[in-house]
């Protein structure tokens, strides 16, 4: 992992929100990983080095992360996908890319 000012803030954010809810920030980002039901089924890969850290992140287990604070660990750690997504979400290239068939379309991002 890079260790540059968003990874960091991300990490800070894990950090404030475990102590908020009264969690450990690994369980609080592995709760992170296996709510991430809007992205397939989840399960991350523990790698814990003594049976203390097994049973800690294991506690990942017993509480969920609210709404409102998945909302904000995504926004802070949403990547930015740059050309062409960010041209597509203009309105004018939309209508000129799909025209009036973009409503049809399966799981289409807005």
């Amino acid at each position: 992992m890079m260790l540059n000012d968003r990874n960091l803030a991300i990490a800070s954010k894990v950090q404030q929100m475990a102590a908020d809810i009264g969690r450990t920030p690994s369980q609080v980002a592995l709760r992170w990983l296996v709510q991430q039901n809007d992205r397939g089924i989840i399960i991350p890969i523990i790698g814990a080095r003594s049976k203390a850290q097994l049973v800690d992140n294991l506690g990942c287990l017993d509480f969920e992360i609210a709404a409102g604070q998945l909302e904000e660990l995504d926004s802070l750690s949403r990547i930015d996908l740059g050309f062409p997504h960010d041209f597509l979400e203009y309105e004018e290239v939309r209508s000129t890319v799909y025209g009036n068939t973009l409503s049809l379309i399966d799981n289409h991002r807005n």
